[in-house]
């Protein structure tokens, strides 16, 4: 492994490959989105366009699924959702190649995360911020890629921080085409995962417990060949941490949770769903019930562990962390995550 200048003039806080892993798309607090090609025969990543996006620092960028075309969504300290269409008949590097399809900008705070529902759910992103709620968005014609409408917003924090306290929100959506529309939402210390329920609202399924710092990063892990869910964490408090999610098909007890919470830490069973959006709070009996078990926790990076990611098959998870350096994690024959590679970047 070895870096590449990026160009940008201030930090870079995102980085977002394309489906196909050929191209890359960097934002930074300099404004500006990057968009870099491979170059096949010399292997380096080569510019391909830069443009100013946004008027402050941009947290978060994403590509669309390749059979919704070129299009790359990001979001900023500014409040808004911008969403960019590649126009590949425009010259590269002329400033004309991404030209925006429109401005989304239902926040009241800094947007932190934004990213593209898996493609068998059609063209939806969601996105969360400091305002602490949870916005999904849907372009309801595949033809008119300029008209999205705001479909869900779910509030994810009684209140939102406080803006002189440090903050960090994510998100992941759930990419099975197998199971029901999911996604875990990261705000502050706290994660939770959301569903549909059978009345098409978006409900709280369950937490991921045991972090005690802001919660970095947050990827669900592709399920190719496994009957259950793998979420990983990033934390300030220095752990990496995988969550094993099932669905049970009989009822979990007030009972048990509580036993579980106390008894061991390590297993987690999740409290019955209660309805986000709208004002009732009651158990709703139509989200199915998941388990949430910790199988791994690990502070091999002595430090903040930044990002977290997984591979296409799900089977090996990459951290970053204050250490400068990469690890790379698999699952043992007695299902222990191990840290298998270590990589460093060097000049």
């Amino acid at each position: 492994m070895k870096p590449f200048l990026t160009g940008h003039a201030d930090l870079v806080h995102d980085i977002s490959y394309d489906f196909y892993g050929r191209r890359v798309a960097t934002c930074s607090s300099d404004q500006h989105v990057k968009v870099f090609k491979l170059d096949k025969e010399t292997n380096e990543w080569e510019l391909s366009e830069s443009w100013k996006a946004h008027d402050s620092s941009i947290l978060s960028l994403d590509w669309a699924a390749p059979e919704f075309g070129r299009i790359i969504a990001s979001v900023s300290y500014d409040k808004t959702i911008k969403l960019w269409e590649e126009d590949p008949d425009a010259s590269e590097l002329s400033g004309k190649r991404w030209q925006k399809l429109c401005t989304l900008n239902d926040a009241t705070g800094p947007l932190f995360s934004v990213k593209f529902a898996p493609s068998h759910l059609g063209l939806r992103l969601a996105a969360l911020g400091n305002d602490g709620k949870l916005r999904l968005y849907d372009a309801l014609e595949s033809s008119d890629l300029r008209s999205w409408t705001l479909t869900s917003e779910v509030s994810i924090l009684d209140t939102p921080p406080a803006s002189h306290l440090q903050s960090d929100f994510g998100l992941s959506w759930c990419p099975s085409r197998f199971s029901t529309e999911r996604l875990v939402v990261s705000a502050m210390d706290q994660a939770t995962i959301f569903q549909r329920n059978k009345h098409g609202k978006l409900v709280p399924a369950g937490k991921l417990k045991g972090h005690t710092g802001l919660i970095r990063s947050i990827a669900w892990a592709p399920s190719i060949g496994r009957w259950y869910h793998l979420i990983a964490t990033g934390c300030k408090d220095g752990k990496l941490r995988i969550y094993k999610v099932t669905e049970t098909h009989s009822n979990v007890s007030d009972n048990n949770n509580t036993n579980d919470t106390n008894a061991n830490s390590s297993s987690i069973a999740v409290e019955h769903g209660t309805r986000a959006e709208g004002s009732s709070m009651e158990p709703d009996s139509s989200v199915p019930n998941l388990h949430i078990e910790l199988i791994g926790e690990h502070s091999d990076h002595q430090g903040e562990v930044w990002s977290v990611s997984w591979n296409l098959t799900g089977t090996i998870l990459s951290s970053s962390g204050d250490d400068g350096k990469i690890r790379l994690w698999k699952s043992s024959y007695s299902n222990e995550f191990r840290c298998m590679s270590v990589v460093q970047a060097t000049r």
